[in-house]
């Protein structure tokens, strides 16, 4: 996860509130982010462990663990921390729209499109939501519906179909 990323998470307000991230949780995630980005996983599971135990309430640490697994192919297992990290901040929309990705690797993609609507609900302009929502209803014959999601994707980010690996 980028820094991008991190910095949108600290600023997204749950019940009128900053949420507050443990510093020392966060270094973990940190440092699980660049095992993760150094393809070296087990390592990064563990980091991310190390900051869950010392912050219960970071969704971010269980969110990373979460794609890491759902990498690894344990999808169902990802699934599962999707849902923890969400339940305690179901205002990211970050996590409601990795949740759909692995979903629609499981060709679930009723449920895959129900979060990222979720995404889409938290935040109107989030492309990627877009995008894969208009991916999941081409699969499903929507045409009408899949193309008016695609165009929505690229009004809000123009360079996003060239920036997505296939």
């Amino acid at each position: 996860m980028s820094s991008k990323i991190r910095n949108f998470f600290k600023t997204t307000e749950k019940a009128d509130k900053k949420i507050k991230y443990d510093t020392k949780a966060e270094e973990w995630i940190i440092k699980g982010e660049k095992y993760a980005n150094q393809n070296n996983l087990k390592e990064a599971i563990k980091c991310f462990d190390m900051a869950f135990n010392l912050d219960q309430k970071n969704d971010l640490a269980l969110g990373d663990k979460a794609l890491i697994l759902d990498k690894l192919g344990k999808h169902n297992e990802a699934l599962l921390l999707f849902s923890q990290a969400l339940n305690i901040n179901p205002s990211n929309p970050i996590t409601w729209h990795n949740k759909g990705l692995t979903f629609a690797r499981l060709n679930k993609l009723e449920d895959s499109i129900d979060c990222f609507n979720k995404a889409i609900d938290v935040k109107k302009d989030y492309a990627k939501a877009w995008y894969n929502k208009g991916r999941c209803l081409e699969k499903l014959g929507d045409i009408k519906k899949s193309q008016d999601c695609l165009n929505m994707a690229k009004k809000l980010d123009p360079f996003l179909f060239t920036k997505i690996k296939r």
